[in-house]
């Protein structure tokens, strides 16, 4: 295990389904896209499962996310925070790598495995309902997340302790507290306001 300093997180990318979206055209693209609880005003982040409102991501970005990380065929991702599974779906069919997606809403584990099931993937895309701050992710050769800042900054000790030399982390939106950016991309959405920033790490 060594210190994070020069790897790719890859933040997850993961889809909100219309009911659960709750974002508006301003800071959409900046919340993170992990289950949460009820948006009543409360500060969530004391829920330890808690990393902000979901935010659909759109396949272009998904897909510049790996191409960031250079995903291939003897990779195993880990998308922590996989919300509907589309980047581990994408890492699999798209870049033939082993694909781990770690969420804490049931039933979007449940939609994603009945994807892996549809597409044939079972035996490279795995899903694990829980905690990504209790996840042990130190197979992983690359990492992606789409977190807030706060979420980041819990997270990122863990990786630090669990991911060994070399690993990419990828990151969405926002950079991950402390750590020094390998590369950076910008991708231009379908507005101004739906523009995206991507953040490569490797860990040395």
């Amino acid at each position: 295990m060594h210190p994070i300093w020069t790897s790719l997180v890859i933040v997850a990318l993961a889809g909100v389904a219309p009911a659960q979206t709750r974002e508006t055209p301003a800071d959409a693209p900046r919340l993170a896209q992990q289950s949460t609880p009820p948006d009543d005003g409360r500060d969530h982040l004391d829920d330890p499962n808690w990393l902000g409102p979901y935010v659909p991501t759109p396949t272009a970005v998904v897909d510049a996310a790996l191409e960031l990380a250079k995903v291939g065929e003897g990779d195993l991702v880990y998308d922590l925070g996989s919300g509907d599974g589309r980047i581990i779906l994408a890492a699999a069919q798209r870049f033939q790598a082993r694909a781990v997606g770690v969420e804490w809403n049931e039933k979007l584990c449940a939609k994603t495995s009945a994807d892996v099931r549809r597409l044939g993937l079972e035996g490279r895309v795995k899903v694990i309902q829980g905690d990504i701050f209790e996840q042990d992710v130190s197979s992983a050769s690359v990492v992606t997340a789409y977190l807030l800042p706060k979420s980041w900054e819990r997270l990122a000790p863990i990786l630090e302790r669990q991911l060994s030399k070399g690993v990419r982390v990828v990151a969405v939106n926002d950079p991950v507290p402390g750590w020094p950016v390998v590369e950076k991309r910008h991708i231009e959405g379908e507005s101004a306001i739906k523009s995206w920033d991507l953040y490569l790490y490797r860990m040395r």
